[in-house]
């Protein structure tokens, strides 16, 4: 199974740097993988709640923690806890393969070894060794880590082989080379933090010409590096390498510092070396020297408890790519990005979720439903428990417009409903509702209260709020470009292109609407959280 890794997390985790011997005794079961392990695996893979695609040419979509099946669609959505559970399902898998092919080649592994090699199967499938016989890595696997004279394979050898396989599609990936030289020191010096400490990889961009062997080199951290790979082209001679990030000359007797792009200046030739522009990346990859045209990835880096926002860009435009990063196409002069984060919760010590255990600051809803329950317009389903995964049904949806319109007395109000009885929480709320033609019910005469509230449903009783209030509802969206915007009844076709003008609700993709799919309690929350802040007189 060939995979495409995207990143949007990095872990940190301090550990003691203790040297490993090669092999350990063997083990007398079968090994899993350790919590060091899944955490920097859920770094590198990122959390994706809605399924994508990481790279055009694959044949499946990816959820979660990276995991990609034949079962993942299009506009998929699962939650967190579905994630772990994808991901302890996937690892399970890898942990076996490993173990498989420790015991077919012979192999007794330490922990770290293992979970190492777990990695790798993470990203290249769990019998990856026995069918990638041209890579360097899996012949060492096959022969204990030695090479074809029967010598033990030197440490930076072996870290090369794992930094080659990098590449996707042709295009060595950033974010690759560093787990793949954090995966090498995991193997060798049992270092699961990210702040690498014996190697950094060269990545050789031949600018037009021919690398001989790899593009990518891994070299002992703070040494020279020594020797650079052979390079060509017809017509031209090397002059230098040069940083991609500072354009700086770099050269064998340079100390190899940290991990760095190295680009071929050529002399000669009858075209001149393409003129290229810089970009500067803070907080986040993808600073460096571009010719105009090329397409550049911003990829965020991990800022503590803070959620990332957006970009900044100077000098250019940022659009959002189906992959969820944003990308920047590189114009004639200089740009600059500037990562955004917003706080994990934008009320501090006072967050008004933080009793609900599942509204960590993390959650990608935790602002907006702080907003929502601070404004009195949710409550959780109990004190420890707001209920982010909950379908919303008819009678919430009632009471939290009730409550925002204040909860108004309701005595002289009439009940219409024959299902609404006064012992009911939501029947203040639909007395109210039904009043002010917000909320009529059904023609025998029932609410359904308990009934889960779908898509349309939904915007229609925001829509008639609105227009109670008096509040500018004059912003329309066409939705005949939605594949099923048919579908949208025909009391709710109004109240659908109000929503998505005013940019209340989206479709659940870029071609569908879902009018008649449901909506959990966590989206209601941002879609009121987007509705409040937004409505004008």
């Amino acid at each position: 199974m060939k995979r495409y890794i995207s990143f949007l997390l990095a872990v940190l985790m301090l550990v003691t740097l203790v040297p490993t011997a090669a092999f350990a005794d063997a083990a007398e079961t079968d090994m899993k993988a350790s919590d060091n392990l899944k955490l920097l695996i859920k770094g590198w893979e990122g959390l994706r709640l809605t399924a994508y695609k990481a790279h055009p040419s694959e044949e499946y979509w990816t959820i979660g923690y990276g995991h990609y099946a034949s079962d993942i669609y299009e506009g998929m959505e699962i939650t967190l806890e579905q994630a772990d559970a994808y991901f302890e399902q996937d690892i399970v898998g890898f942990e076996r393969g490993v173990n498989n092919t420790a015991k077919k080649y012979g192999l007794s592994l330490t922990q770290n070894q293992f979970d190492a090699l777990v990695s790798l199967a993470y990203n290249f499938g769990p019998n990856w060794v026995d069918y990638n016989t041209g890579w360097r890595l899996a012949r060492y696997i096959q022969q204990g880590f030695k090479d074809s004279y029967g010598n033990p394979v030197s440490d930076l050898e072996l870290a090369d082989s794992f930094a080659v396989l990098c590449s996707a599609g042709g295009e060595i990936l950033p974010g690759l080379v560093k787990r793949r030289i954090n995966e090498a020191e995991i193997f060798l010096y049992n270092n699961y933090s990210t702040e690498l400490t014996h190697f950094v990889a060269g990545v050789f961009n031949a600018n037009g010409g021919t690398v001989s062997g790899n593009r990518v080199v891994a070299y002992y951290k703070d040494k020279a590096y020594g020797s650079f790979p052979n390079v060509s082209r017809d017509g031209y001679k090397l002059d230098y390498w040069k940083d991609s990030g500072t354009g700086q000359a770099v050269t064998t007797s340079t100390i190899a510092d940290k991990t760095r792009t190295l680009v071929a200046v050529w002399a000669g030739g009858a075209t001149p070396e393409p003129t290229t522009y810089k970009l500067t990346v803070s907080g986040g990859e993808g600073s460096g020297s571009y010719t105009v045209g090329a397409k550049i990835k911003l990829v965020p880096s991990a800022n503590g408890t803070k959620i990332f926002d957006h970009w900044e860009v100077t000098g250019a435009t940022a659009s959002k790519g189906s992959d969820g990063y944003w990308y920047i196409t590189m114009p004639a002069s200089d740009v600059t990005a500037v990562a955004v984060w917003k706080d994990g919760c934008l009320f501090g010590d006072n967050c008004p979720s933080k009793n609900f255990a599942d509204v960590p600051v993390t959650y990608w809803a935790h602002n907006d439903i702080d907003n929502v329950v601070s404004a009195g317009m949710f409550k959780g389903l109990t004190e420890t428990n707001f209920g982010i995964n909950v379908a919303m049904d008819r009678a919430m949806l009632v009471t939290v417009l009730y409550r925002l319109d204040g909860s108004p007395d309701v005595s002289e109000y009439e009940n219409r409903f024959s299902d609404v009885s006064s012992s009911q929480y939501c029947y203040d709320a639909l007395l109210w509702g039904s009043h002010n033609n917000i909320s009529n019910g059904y023609a025998d005469g029932t609410f359904a209260p308990n009934e889960t509230l779908t898509r349309e449903q939904l915007v229609t009783f925001l829509h008639r709020y609105a227009n109670y209030k008096g509040y500018n509802t004059d912003v329309y969206a066409d939705i005949g470009g939605y594949a099923d915007a048919q579908q949208v009844s025909s009391f709710a076709r109004e109240s659908m292109c109000w929503a998505i003008g005013a940019g209340i609700i989206n479709g659940t993709s870029s071609t569908t609407l879902s009018p008649k799919g449901s909506a959990v309690r966590s989206q209601v929350a941002v879609m009121f959280n987007r509705f409040a802040g937004g409505m004008t007189f």
